[in-house]
């Protein structure tokens, strides 16, 4: 009932947008933080139908995704005008169901929130070792304390909801993938997700 009040009063914002929309022709002004705003609704939507589906008797199977288009689709949703973002994966796709995007947005989103406003450039690189594929988020803020490390992934830890990471942990460990932060404090945090063998297609091997 919950998903389907959002999910409903989304639809109101919609009958909204649509009105607002041709109004806009003559606030040019207005343009950038409306259509961040129109962003920042279908991800709403796309979140409260995601987590639907998983209350469901059947969650989404894993599939082929490629994973530029993930990427790309998890940094739209989040406001990032002044930070370069370097998308560095080759051709990689990954073998996992619509919860990588969410850990992704995840990741981006808690770059740009505790970076400590110093942000300029965030980096998501695809590469391999003799253990798997690897996709490292990194970005160059203030880094993540050395005391904090063995906690960032625990439910509640942090100055935001203190549930982005818990849950980026957890969706992870469902696809059986892991994660770990291995940056320096002063100098950015970079997070990896480790792919075992099987679940990633790449021409890559650096």
């Amino acid at each position: 009932m919950t998903f389907h009040d959002i999910l409903n009063l989304l639809s109101a914002v919609d009958g909204y947008r649509e009105i607002l929309d041709s109004e806009m022709q003559t606030h040019p002004e207005l343009h950038r933080p409306y259509e961040c705003m129109g962003k920042a609704v279908d991800g709403i939507r796309w979140h409260a139908e995601t987590a639907e589906s998983y209350m469901a008797p059947k969650v989404p199977p894993s599939r082929w995704l490629n994973l530029h288009d993930l990427v790309l689709v998890a940094a739209d949703e989040v406001p990032h005008e002044r930070v370069d973002l370097v998308i560095d994966v080759g051709d990689a796709e990954i073998y996992a169901d619509t919860l990588i995007r969410m850990v992704l947005f995840n990741l981006i989103e808690n770059a740009l929130h505790h970076g400590g406003g110093n942000v300029s450039v965030l980096q998501i690189v695809f590469s391999e070792d003799e253990n798997g594929g690897v996709i490292a988020v990194q970005d160059n803020g203030c880094g993540i304390p050395e005391e904090h490390k063995s906690r960032i992934f625990r439910y509640g830890f942090g100055d935001h909801t203190g549930m982005g990471l818990f849950f980026t942990w957890r969706a992870l460990k469902l696809l059986n993938f892991s994660i770990s932060e291995v940056g320096t404090e002063g100098h950015g945090a970079r997070f990896e997700i480790r792919i075992p063998p099987g679940r990633y297609h790449s021409n890559r091997n650096t």
